[in-house]
């Protein structure tokens, strides 16, 4: 028979588990890849024909998490959630561990709430990069283009240019640090029944 669980460990436990919602989570850098791929940080990823890839670095428990997980990172690249593959991430603790842990995890039901910003300010990278890519394409300034399902748009001329035409010259720009994010008002999948 095991032996009761005091109050102290009790709360020892609950208070380690809690406390990793409370650490941080940087992006890793860049990570090495194909040449026909752009792969701004280590859970994005989109290939020259457009399409976009979403390393999922946890597994899907029964909560959601397949659905919930693509749809931040969806949700801050301007895709539509159905244009978001997932492939599993490979075991690497150096860039998929939970920062309380130190190991490549999923449990607690923290999946979501650990990723919620840092999927966020994935995609917001991703769409950063994407849109000063075509603001060099197009010689004009980021701020007169906007992403919108997959696409960059200059919005004074109405020129398009796919995700998948802008992969090289976005991964030659550095990785912004700190992305804006969307404002809540704006978000159009976050919040939405998705399956």
């Amino acid at each position: 028979m095991a032996p009761a669980l005091s109050r102290r460990a009790f709360l020892e436990v609950g208070a380690a588990i809690g406390g990793g919602l409370l650490l941080g989570f940087t992006l890793p850098g860049r990570t090495q890849g194909r040449a026909d791929r752009f792969a701004p940080n280590a859970f994005v990823r989109i290939d020259r024909d457009g399409r976009v890839t979403l390393i999922m670095h946890k597994v899907e428990m029964g909560q959601g998490t397949y659905t919930s997980m693509p749809m931040l990172l969806a949700e801050e690249l301007e895709v539509d959630l159905a244009q978001v593959q997932l492939e599993h991430a490979p075991a690497d603790d150096a860039l998929y561990a939970e920062p309380l842990f130190g190991v490549q995890e999923t449990g607690g039901s923290t999946s979501v709430r650990g990723n919620f910003e840092p999927l966020r300010r994935a995609g917001a990278a991703a769409r950063t990069l994407l849109l000063a890519a075509a603001a060099q394409t197009w010689k004009v300034t980021a701020t007169s283009c906007r992403a919108e399902r997959g696409e960059v748009i200059h919005g004074p001329t109405g020129r398009r240019l796919g995700y998948g035409a802008l992969v090289d010259q976005a991964a030659t720009l550095p990785v912004p640090p700190n992305p804006p994010l969307k404002d809540p008002k704006d978000w159009r999948l976050i919040g939405t029944p998705a399956k």
